[in-house]
This record gives C-alpha cells, structure tokens and sequence, in this order.
C-alpha cells in the first residue's frame, strides 16, 4: 500500500455511496479551495450532494445504483499505439473522460470526428508529449524511441474536482473498488463524480449531459 508522510494513500469506493479517501494531501473542490481534512474525507459520488464535493447522504435517499463496471486489468493491454517521428501515442479509450485537451490542445494531431483520429505525424514530438501530459483521465501515454516504458512526469498526490466534470486523480493514487480488489494504479485518471457514467468509478464523459456545480464555482472564461 502508498503512503504518503507515514499515512495510508488511497480511495476506496463505497457500494452505491461515496468515495473514501485517506491520505490525500491535497483536495481541492471546483471553486480551487481547499477541501482536505484531517483523517478519512468522504467525496461525493452520486453527483447529487448538497454540499459538494463532499458527501451529504443523498445516495441513500435517490437510491443511487453505483455499480461498478470498469475494467480493472492493465491499460497495456486495451491501448491502442500510434508511431509518430520521436514519440509512440499510446491510446485508451476506455478510460477517456471527454475534457477536449487534446481535441483543443493540437487539432492537426487528435482530429475530433475522423478515423484514424490520431495522427502521429501531425506535430513535431515535443508538441505532442506536451498535449499528451495535459491528458487529466490517463488515457492518452507515451513512449520514446528505443522503450516501451510510458513517460509520466512526477506529481505529488492531489485530488481536484473539475468545475462541472469528475474529479481529476494525479500522483498515483490507488483506487480500490467495492469489493476492495484494486485497480491498476495510475500517474493520471478521472473518477465519475455526476453519478452517471456507464465505466464507474471512471469518468466516461456523461458529465456533458448537464451536471453542473453551484453557481459559485469558478469556471473558464468563454
């Protein structure tokens, strides 16, 4: 098990309720304040809250079905791998949140609509490994020439929940599911916190639909 400062690290799902996390350092909610407490801190799954992005117990009372359903092998084998001119793109749909940074970031090389929707050759290597650690849900890696060995810079262990999105996992936080069996621990991932994404307790994007925070919540300028 990680640890971080002597403390047990990790996020436990709860059978149709919240999120457990213990050890976190830094926990942020969409308006950028801290939200860490001292001791285990319960984030909302069900998107439903009053008091976001801490639980309140309202899954109890919507009977939330928080059933889990992602796949908890290895990202090696569901990527699929793009070789470009100095970077290899190793993509996994799977775990995909939807944000747009890399449909934003460089267009020429994700194309938004088009199969293939990756081209490698579309920017120089450095553009790309620059969008690809943007990638907030992990599903987007990449390799250098001469290995096979994902380059992920090194990130303390943080939790921020997205202005009216999931909540963006950086540092190598384990997640253990319901039944306590863990996932595969990774650098970056998104984990549902609308209450309705169809790869629990991965984000998958229905966030879109219409969940939204307070209005208080600081979002992006147009």
């Amino acid at each position: 098990m990680s640890e971080q400062n002597g403390e047990q690290l990790k996020i436990s799902v709860v059978k149709n309720g919240p999120y457990v996390v213990e050890g976190v350092p830094e926990i942020k909610d969409a308006r950028g304040e801290d939200a860490s407490k001292d001791g285990k801190v319960f984030l909302c799954r069900c998107g439903r809250s009053s008091n976001k992005p801490f639980c309140d117990g309202t899954h109890s009372k919507v009977d939330f079905d928080g059933t889990e359903t992602a796949d908890q092998g290895p990202t090696s084998e569901r990527r699929d791998a793009y070789e470009g001119d100095g970077v290899t793109i190793l993509d996994d749909r799977t775990v995909c949140a939807h944000i747009g940074e890399c449909t934003d970031g460089l267009p020429v090389v994700w194309k938004l609509g088009e199969e293939p929707w990756i081209d490698p050759k579309g920017a120089s290597a450095e553009e790309i490994k620059r969008v690809v650690s943007t990638c907030p849900s992990g599903a987007l890696t990449y390799t250098e020439p001469g290995s096979t060995e994902t380059v992920e810079q090194a990130m303390d262990p943080a939790i921020k929940a997205a202005v009216d999105g999931p909540y963006m996992l950086r540092g190598g936080i384990p997640v253990f599911s319901a039944d306590g069996e863990g996932y595969e621990v990774r650098a970056r991932q998104t984990l549902c916190r609308c209450g309705g994404s169809s790869n629990k307790p991965f984000c998958d994007g229905t966030h879109w639909k219409g969940f939204k925070d307070p209005e208080e919540a600081e979002r992006p300028a147009d």
